[in-house]
């Protein structure tokens, strides 16, 4: 019987600990430091900055990271690394986000696709998908859309 109520008592205690801690999914703010890292026989290689806030007591990790990334209603690309970002407790954080645009369609295209991207003429680029963050073995869903007209010299070196 002492057993059961040691139980008892343990599993409400750590009701009381769980449902004391809200926990809520971190939330998207923007892209940032939009960048070239290289050009090379297998495509064109951009970097950015996504910017997120963790508005939870407790840290929490970067599990997956999917986004579609289209230049003039043309996807040109879709982002799939993961940095392994451990992300602080109460506070913004960055995720380093890599796209590598290959060459698939015609050659025709291709050459306008890169035209777009190495000249000055502007263009629509949207970030579209969502990174997967665990908090307590729970997995959020954060939606990130993001929408901006550049040109080649916005883009950082």
């Amino acid at each position: 019987m002492k057993n059961h109520s040691v139980s008892f008592f343990a599993f409400l205690l750590l009701l009381g600990l769980l449902s004391s801690c809200k926990t809520t999914a971190p939330s998207f703010r923007t892209i940032d430091n939009i960048r070239f890292e290289h050009l090379g026989l297998k495509g064109l290689k951009l970097g950015a900055d996504a910017e997120f806030h963790n508005p939870n007591k407790i840290k929490c990790k970067i599990v997956k990271i999917e986004m579609n990334v289209v230049l003039d209603d043309k996807l040109i690309g879709i982002l799939g690394e993961k940095a392994d970002v451990v992300i602080k407790r109460k506070s913004d954080f960055t995720v380093p986000l890599g796209v590598l645009i290959k060459p698939e369609g015609t050659i025709l295209e291709d050459i306008k696709t890169f035209y777009k991207i190495l000249t000055d003429r502007p263009a629509e680029l949207y970030l579209v998908g969502f990174i997967k963050v665990k908090l307590m073995g729970i997995k959020f869903t954060v939606p990130v859309k993001y929408r901006q007209t550049l040109k080649r010299s916005d883009f950082k070196n």
